[in-house]
């Protein structure tokens, strides 16, 4: 097997869990076990907190020697354990804790798996977009599965979700043995690691933009789904799936994009269409400018692969070698750390705060939030980041 072909299909095994866990979770939660908005919303906000204290633990496995494909093999062997123990659990302290522990595990893979990407493919820039689209193609195909069989407000994504991760654990054992990878850990914030990466010009910034990105899209994977279930909007995870088809293209069309367009431009788009589909959802409904409800979804292309796949690129790019797992550590923790805990958490108060007293929620003032945020934070990286910047 050659080593894209590997390395594509450990990336379709890992998008495959993620989509499991956090597409239709929220419809679950909130229509199935009658939890409130605020308890989604701290669930949720449990990928941030793995995303932002598991790092440091891998920083130290790696110290003791502890290759990176012996790594990935445990921490999915433990996250599938956890999931699997998820879909038998009703109450919200014991819910919480297991699907904290599974992220606990399962987050780190994300910034370890890209490290193993760019340790081992040549020229990444070009070819990681070919090896990373194979994870949308999982995430979309995982939306289709759920609307086929009408199991969006049913525990049994999580099972699912469970042996695609065990799967995964089994499939790492087929990589190379990878020499160490040092992990981020939190103690080099003030070392001279990190600083020799953020004295690149626009670095912070970028990272700030990544970071800011992650506020919004707390609202879209915590409560979209419920949403459009909620408006009557019908195969609703079906339809979100469309996203990830648009995902694909732009993946696929990334380094075109990176030869016509500075990084400046790519990055501010990616931004400003996170913002500006909130205020579609705010006004759209079925038979109700619901064209909106359809290009809202398929942005999500631009909206994520603008930005998070983007900034990855832009700092490989731009470290050496010996820094590469390092800094990719950095824009894992911007992406899916602290912006995500404070996004989930503001995310969840928002829509506790306009449930309505005979049941539903007023959808319209809660799409407005992220939405702003998401156009204010396009237009502070375009002022802010440096106009000769280029990938």
């Amino acid at each position: 097997m050659s080593t894209n072909l590997r390395l594509s299909t450990l990336q379709f095994l890992q998008n495959a869990v993620f989509a499991s866990s956090v597409i239709s979770v929220g419809t679950y939660l909130l229509n199935t076990l009658g939890f409130s908005g605020r308890e989604v919303g701290m669930i949720y906000a449990t990928n941030a907190i793995a995303a932002t204290l598991a790092p440091p633990a891998v920083g130290w496995l790696a110290d003791r020697h502890f290759s990176a494909n012996r790594m990935l093999v445990v921490l999915n062997g433990v996250a599938a354990a956890a999931l699997f123990a998820c879909f038998f659990v009703t109450s919200f302290p014991g819910f919480y804790a297991l699907f904290l522990l599974f992220n606990l595990c399962f987050m780190p893979t994300f910034g370890l798996l890209s490290a193993v990407c760019f340790h081992q493919l040549e020229d990444p820039a070009k070819t990681f977009p070919q090896v990373r689209v194979w994870g949308t193609v999982s995430f979309m195909l995982v939306g289709l599965g759920l609307s086929y069989f009408a199991i969006e407000s049913s525990p049994i994504p999580l099972l699912a979700g469970s042996g695609i991760a065990f799967l995964m654990s089994l499939g790492c054992l087929l990589l190379p043995n990878i020499p160490p990878q040092p992990g981020f850990n939190l103690s080099m914030l003030r070392g001279p690691v990190v600083a020799k990466i953020i004295r690149e010009p626009g670095m912070i910034v970028l990272l700030i933009a990544v970071l800011c990105s992650s506020f919004p899209s707390s609202f879209y994977y915590s409560f979209l789904n419920p949403f459009l279930n909620e408006i009557g909007w019908s195969a609703a995870a079906a339809k979100m799936s469309l996203g990830q088809l648009m995902e694909i293209g732009v993946i696929l069309a990334m380094p075109l994009a990176f030869r016509k367009l500075r990084f400046r431009s790519i990055v501010f788009w990616g931004l400003m269409a996170w913002g500006l589909r909130y205020f579609a959802f705010s006004i759209a409904r079925p038979g109700h400018y619901e064209w909106l409800l359809y290009a809202a979804i398929l942005v999500q292309g631009i909206a994520f692969t603008w930005i998070v796949i983007a900034a990855q690129i832009y700092v490989d790019k731009r470290v050496p070698v010996t820094l590469r797992s390092t800094a990719q550590g950095l824009v894992a923790f911007a992406n899916q750390g602290i912006g995500i805990i404070f996004g989930s958490w503001v995310a969840g108060e928002v829509v506790l705060a306009n449930t309505l007293a005979g049941g539903g929620h007023d959808w319209t003032s809660i799409w407005l939030v992220p939405g702003v945020v998401g156009v204010l934070s396009a237009l502070a990286f375009w002022w802010f980041f440096p106009k000769t910047a280029r990938l």
